[in-house]
C-alpha cells in the first residue's frame, strides 16, 4: 500500500509539470482583452506575432475597439492655429490638434495645460487649409490652391488618424472659377449602414439664391451633386474655413445644421422663434429632414444658439439674458433622434457675472458649446470668448453640484524661420475625439 508521502510527491511533480506548460487563451478572449487597450499599445503589440498583427488589423476588431474607446477613453481635442505673417506680406496658417484624455481634465480641472507642438499632432498650412471635422478617430482636412490670375480655386481633401499616425493621399480634387459665389465649406461623417465615410461640400449661390451641395464617398473620388438645402443653414455663405462644432454636427449617420427661414445670418432683432429649424442630412439616403426646436424655447436669445451632440444625443443650447450680468445657459436634449416630442431640458445654469471675463459683456463675442457629458454629472463646455483681444477657452461644470472649474490652455512655439515677421498663436476651437484604429484608406 502506497504511503501518503508518495501521493504528496506525485502531486508536487504534477504541479511542476503543469507550471511549465504554456497557458493558451482562446482567440475570442484575447480579442476581448485587447479591445480595451489604447491605440499606442496595440500598435506595438502587432509585433508580438503574426496572429496578433492579423487580429489587430481585422475590421471586426477595429469596430469592437472603436466601440470600447468611445465609452472608455473619450478625448477633448484642442485646435490651435499658428498664423505666420511672412516678410513679403503673405500669410500662412499652421494647425496643432492635440487630444487630451477626458479623465485628465476631470482629475486636474484647475491645471493649466500646455499645448505641445509635435509632428504627430501638427499640420502644416502647406498640407491643409482647414479642419473639416472628426468621426470615429479620423480627422478630415481640406485644402485649396488659389490662382489669382484666372480667379480659379482647386479643392482637395485628406483623412488623418493622429492615433495611428497615418494620413491618406489627397483625394476629391475639384475646382472652378469663384466669380461671386464664394468658397465651399465642408463637413464630414459616416454612413453607418455601410461604414462608408462621406464629405459634404456646400456654399450659397448669390445669383441663383440657393445653396449648392456636393457629396463624395470614401474610395470613390467622384463628387456628385445632390439636392440643395430645403432651408439654408446659418452662415452657409461664410467664407471662412475654420472648424466650428456647431456649424453642421455629425450624429448617427446624419449631419445637422441650425437654420432660420428666410435668413442666412443671425440678427435676433429681426427674427422670431417660429423661424428656427434644424436641417438634417441623412448620409445613407442623401436626403433631408427638418426638425422643430423645443416648445420651451420661446424667446429669441441675443447671442446665436448652437446645435451640438451631448451624451450621444442631439442638443440645442443658448444663453438667455435676464439682465446685463445675470444669464441662464440652457441645454435641451433630443432624447430620441428625429422625434420632436422627445426634446427634454437637460439643465439650466445660472451665470451671474459682475466681473467674470469667462462670460458676456454686450460688445464681446461669445459662443458656448457643450461637448462632453460624464456619468457623474460633469459637462465640459467649449467657451469661445473673444475678450480684450484674447480667446478664453474651456469650462468644466458639475451641474449636479452647481460648481464650475475653469480650464486654461497655453500654446507657444519657438520661431526659427527668418522669413517670419510675426506669428500669432491662437486657441482656435475644440472638439470631442476618440482614438481609433480606423484606416485612412
Amino acid at each position: 500500500m502506497r504511503s501518503a508521502e508518495f501521493y504528496v510527491n506525485m502531486n508536487i511533480q504534477s504541479a511542476k509539470h503543469m507550471a511549465r506548460l504554456p497557458v493558451v487563451l482562446p482567440d475570442d478572449l484575447i480579442a476581448e482583452l485587447l479591445s480595451f487597450l489604447p491605440v499606442k499599445f496595440l500598435l506595438r503589440f502587432r509585433c508580438v506575432s503574426k496572429s496578433w498583427k492579423t487580429l489587430i488589423s481585422n475590421p471586426a476588431f477595429v469596430k469592437l475597439h472603436l466601440k470600447r474607446s468611445a465609452t472608455q477613453n473619450p478625448h477633448f481635442t484642442v485646435i490651435t492655429t499658428y498664423v505666420k505673417h511672412l516678410l513679403r506680406g503673405d500669410i500662412e496658417v499652421d494647425y496643432s490638434v492635440v487630444p487630451y484624455p477626458m479623465s485628465r481634465l476631470i482629475e486636474n480641472p484647475t491645471e493649466t495645460f500646455p499645448i505641445p507642438v509635435d509632428p504627430y499632432h501638427f499640420v502644416s498650412g502647406k498640407e491643409c487649409s482647414a479642419i473639416v471635422g472628426t468621426c470615429n478617430g479620423l480627422i478630415c482636412l481640406s485644402g485649396e490652391n488659389y490662382n489669382p490670375t484666372n480667379d480659379y480655386t482647386e479643392y482637395w481633401l485628406r483623412l488623418w488618424n493622429p492615433a495611428t499616425r497615418t494620413t491618406s493621399p489627397k483625394f476629391g480634387h475639384f475646382g472652378e472659377t469663384l466669380q461671386s459665389d464664394g468658397m465651399f465649406n465642408f463637413k464630414f461623417g459616416c454612413d453607418d449602414s455601410t461604414g462608408t465615410y462621406k464629405v459634404v461640400a456646400f456654399r450659397y449661390n448669390d445669383i441663383q439664391l440657393r445653396s449648392v451641395v456636393k457629396i463624395i464617398s470614401s474610395g470613390d473620388n467622384v463628387w456628385r451633386d445632390i439636392e440643395s438645402f430645403p432651408v439654408d443653414p446659418l452662415e452657409v455663405d461664410c467664407i471662412w474655413g475654420d472648424y466650428c462644432p456647431d456649424k453642421g454636427v455629425y450624429l448617427s449617420g446624419t449631419l445637422n445644421w441650425l437654420a432660420i427661414h428666410n435668413n442666412l445670418h443671425y440678427d435676433f432683432k429681426d427674427i422670431t422663434v417660429g423661424q428656427f429649424v434644424i436641417v438634417s442630412l441623412d448620409l445613407e439616403t442623401e436626403t433631408y429632414n427638418q426638425y422643430k426646436l423645443p416648445r420651451g424655447f420661446d424667446e429669441v436669445p441675443s447671442k446665436q444658439p448652437t446645435v451640438g451632440v451631448l451624451g450621444g444625443c442631439l442638443c440645442f443650447s443658448y444663453l438667455y439674458k435676464k439682465t446685463d450680468f445675470d444669464l441662464d445657459f440652457i441645454v435641451w436634449q433630443m432624447k430620441k433622434f428625429g422625434v420632436e416630442e422627445s426634446w427634454t431640458q437637460l439643465f439650466k445654469i445660472n451665470c451671474q457675472i459682475p466681473s467674470d471675463e469667462w462670460f458676456i459683456v454686450e460688445d464681446t463675442y461669445c459662443q458656448m458649446v457643450p461637448l462632453l457629458l460624464t456619468e457623474d454629472g460633469r459637462v465640459l463646455f467649449m467657451l469661445s470668448l473673444y475678450y480684450q483681444q484674447e480667446y478664453k477657452f474651456a469650462s468644466l461644470y458639475n451641474w449636479r453640484e452647481n460648481r464650475e472649474d475653469k480650464i486654461e490652455f497655453t500654446a507657444s512655439r519657438p520661431i526659427t524661420n527668418n522669413n517670419i515677421t510675426r506669428e500669432d498663436v491662437r486657441l482656435c476651437w475644440a472638439m470631442d475625439y476618440v482614438e481609433s484604429l480606423v484606416s485612412t484608406f
